[in-house]
């Protein structure tokens, strides 16, 4: 178990999706998903429906009546993918029941009570990646040969590699092995999913402290899932390796060579934390409100359970697989959040809500040795050390990000109201530029008295890369890498319905 996990923490670049800095960074990022009309319009200096107190529980101090909410999100991804020159398009989708929640207004003779909770989605997993192209440069067995791979011995009993030397030294792969003029390729296909989603029961109250001072908290705790699977496949379509690799037997019979090698990796992760939030709004006059709000460090239990298997495939048909699998739980701690808004509200119909979020991506911790009491006194010595590298690689590989929102509304007088908003969120990576804009809008439609419907549209955009496999060239040290560039965008469709009570 240890050196499946460790072997990846120490070996794999930081982009790798399955590393542990990759993954300590999608499991403490949230998503700005919201209800329907909080997904538009920032809520640190106003309220805006029920999953307003996720950006300032103060807010909810704000809202005027007791209801119900009911949210559903529908989800399209689209990856545009390059890998060696060769382009491949693949989608994702997603269709859930993204929140459900009542607000309730506690009757006061002064100022404003409001309590409240619920089920809402904070983060949705969904990713879809491959990349397809004959490959003369290196294959995925060049990493199964390291001497800190996990994938070794598993590898040599399948036949991926074997010894190059009559010594029995050195392992070498077997695609590499009799050609003197170098490496001829493979075809090589890949196939990456990720799927889960991160949801948060929370209990939020807020309350007019003093006059025109609101004040709030909101606790909650996040559950979440998360799978991840990783398909390489390199094949021999052009029949280059055509000797016997392994040999005939005495009857000069059974002679083959290889025909494909594939890998394929399973993560499932159970994610478990506390969510915390407060904050304040104060009310400047008639239409001007300013805003404050601290998410505090919220530290996840993460169990995982993982198994990766080798098959390989050879001329005469003949199969040979070997796998291993295992558990662990460790837990990442996602540094804090903090939040400043300026809100116009209620200005002739019009409002507009600024907002910036500051957060130290580079302050996510990683603690390998959480669940001790399953430990032994030198595994535990061993986990520090790996928490000392992930730490150090977390610190070098991202950085301080303050995303930036706006969001403006119209209300008619017939109470129909129209959004917009944007949002630019920086590359949290130093090494790429993965900055996401967002784009949203929206229209909120009374039905009735009792009932009202938000319906809203998110657009966003982004490039990014991810390392297909890493490893070292044993003769020069050098770190190797193959890496799929990506163009992403992503809509978000969601619905809300307001039931008064």
């Amino acid at each position: 178990m240890l050196s499946f996990i460790f072997s990846t923490a120490m070996a794999q670049d930081g982009y790798d999706p399955m590393s542990y800095s990759s993954l300590s960074q999608l499991f403490s990022s949230q998503q700005y998903l919201g209800s329907a009309n909080s997904a538009i319009m920032p809520s640190v200096a106003m309220e805006n429906g029920y999953a307003s107190f996720i950006d300032n529980p103060a807010g909810m101090s704000l809202i005027k009546g007791s209801y119900l909410n009911l949210g559903y999100m529908s989800n399209r991804s689209e990856f545009n993918q390059i890998f060696r020159g060769n382009e491949l398009l693949s989608d994702s989708k997603d269709d859930i029941f993204n929140n459900i929640g009542v607000v309730y207004k506690v009757p006061t003779r002064v100022g404003s009570l409001v309590i409240g909770g619920g089920i809402h989605t904070n983060s949705l997993y969904n990713r879809a990646l491959g990349s397809s192209a004959f490959n003369n440069q290196s294959t995925i067995t060049d990493v199964f040969k390291g001497e800190s791979s996990d994938y070794r011995n598993i590898a040599f009993e399948t036949y991926a590699i074997d010894y190059i030397d009559q010594a029995q030294t050195q392992l070498e792969s077997i695609l590499r092995i009799g050609f003197d003029n170098g490496f001829p390729g493979t075809y090589q296909q890949s196939e990456l999913t990720q799927n889960g989603r991160s949801r948060e029961f929370a209990f939020f109250m807020g309350t007019e402290f003093k006059q025109n001072l609101h004040i709030g908290f909101s606790l909650g705790i996040n559950e979440a899932s998360h799978n991840i699977s990783r398909n390489i496949l390199e094949e021999d379509l052009d029949n280059f390796y055509d000797g016997d690799f392994i040999e005939q037997d005495e009857n000069g019979e059974n002679g083959t060579d290889i025909n494909s090698i594939q890998l394929t990796d399973e993560l499932d992760s159970d994610i478990l934390g506390i969510e915390a939030r407060i904050g304040a709004i104060y009310q400047i006059g008639q239409f001007l409100n300013l805003g404050a709000s601290w998410s505090l460090p919220s530290k996840m239990e993460i169990t995982e359970e993982y198994s990766s298997m080798i098959t390989t495939n050879f001329d005469n048909l003949l199969d040979f697989f070997d796998s291993f699998e295992g558990e662990f739980t460790y837990a990442v701690t996602r540094p804090s959040k903090y939040s400043l808004g300026l809100a116009v509200n209620q200005l002739r119909g019009f409002d507009l809500s600024i907002a910036i979020d500051f957060i130290s991506h580079n302050k996510t911790n990683i603690d390998l040795t959480y669940d001790q009491k399953s430990l032994d006194f030198d595994e535990v010595v061993f986990l520090r050390d790996q928490e000392k590298i992930i730490t150090q690689s977390i610190g070098q590989r991202y950085r301080p990000v303050m995303n930036t929102r706006i969001g403006a509304q119209y209300r008619f007088k017939n109470g129909t109201e129209i959004r917009a908003g944007s949002s630019l969120l920086p590359s949290k990576s130093v090494q790429i530029n993965e900055t996401r804009r967002l784009y949203s809008g929206g229209i909120g439609i009374p039905l009735s008295r009792d009932f009202f419907l938000d319906i809203t549209t998110q657009y966003i955009e982004w490039n990014d890369r991810s390392i297909l496999y890493e490893y070292q060239d044993v003769l020069s040290s050098v770190s190797i890498q193959e890496s799929i560039s990506e163009s992403n965008n992503l809509i978000n469709v969601l619905i809300g319905i307001k039931i008064k009570i």
